[in-house]
């Protein structure tokens, strides 16, 4: 369902060619298999029709919902040339005004890791898997914090994703493990998190060696838990932080492999 049009003509270089893109902006509605309404935001270059299909990222949000965080890196992503897509895990109008009331939203999400969440992942999938001026070969996703979560799972799934980017992301191996994953992974990992440990990253690594992933990963020094959202310090959270340069860089090397993966 249509909800809002925006329209933004940019310049962009992608692939070292510098063109015109103008960008398309809209709120979608999509379900998933229990009839769940999802509220997703999607982003995309104007010339992207099925004649002229283009590679997609689909962009899973923290524990807060889909915020105009996750839209602004949609927005960011149809930029550089993809379909862009911020996902909504939580449902239409399910987030919570507090930190409080989003943390247990997404624990009940966690406890139903293999079955409510998987199915609200898949459908975001299938959603953009169906757009006509998307590439289906060539779609990647990124994630933060519990989104992070949900792009490895989408890896773990290996149902044709390219790439998956998680960005502080809990790392904790899908439930009955699996022996391979089809994706490029990367991961960025704050050395300091209390949440996501430097435990959890080694045993991650082991998993990613396990499965005989195509991986890299990614620790920065002082970063905590959080380090890519603007002001988290300020909620109450402890352990977590901005912190500018781990953000700056986690984003340039998410630049550089999603065009090596989907782009180029």
């Amino acid at each position: 369902m249509l909800l809002k049009l925006w329209i933004t003509v940019l310049l962009v270089t992608v692939c070292g060619a510098t063109f015109f893109n103008p960008i398309v902006e809209r709120l979608v509605e999509y379900k998933d298999a229990q009839n769940t309404v999802q509220q997703g935001f999607l982003a995309y270059p104007m010339f992207a029709t099925p004649l002229k299909k283009r590679p997609a990222v689909i962009v899973f949000h923290a524990f807060t919902g889909r915020t105009e965080f996750d839209n602004g890196k949609a927005r960011d992503l149809a930029k550089l040339g993809y379909v862009a897509f911020a996902a909504d895990t939580y449902g239409k109008g399910k987030a919570a005004s507090t930190v409080a009331g989003n943390f247990e939203i997404m624990g009940q999400l966690l406890g139903n890791r293999t079955t409510i969440l998987r199915n609200r992942i898949m459908s975001s999938w299938n959603y953009v898997k169906a757009l006509p001026f998307v590439d289906t070969n060539r779609i990647g996703s990124i994630g933060f914090c519990f989104g992070g979560l949900c792009t490895l799972d989408l890896a773990r799934f290996n149902v044709g994703l390219k790439a998956a980017v998680s960005f502080h992301g809990t790392l904790t191996d899908y439930p009955g493990n699996g022996t391979t994953i089809d994706a490029s992974v990367q991961a960025h990992h704050g050395d300091e998190d209390p949440h996501t440990t430097n435990a959890d990253a080694d045993a991650f690594l082991v998993e990613m060696r396990r499965r005989n992933g195509d991986w890299d990963f990614t620790r920065y020094a002082h970063a905590l838990h959080a380090f890519t959202l603007p002001g988290v310090e300020n909620w109450g959270i402890p352990g977590a932080a901005f912190n500018p340069i781990a953000s700056n860089r986690s984003w340039s090397a998410m630049e550089a492999f999603l065009a090596e993966k989907l782009l180029c």
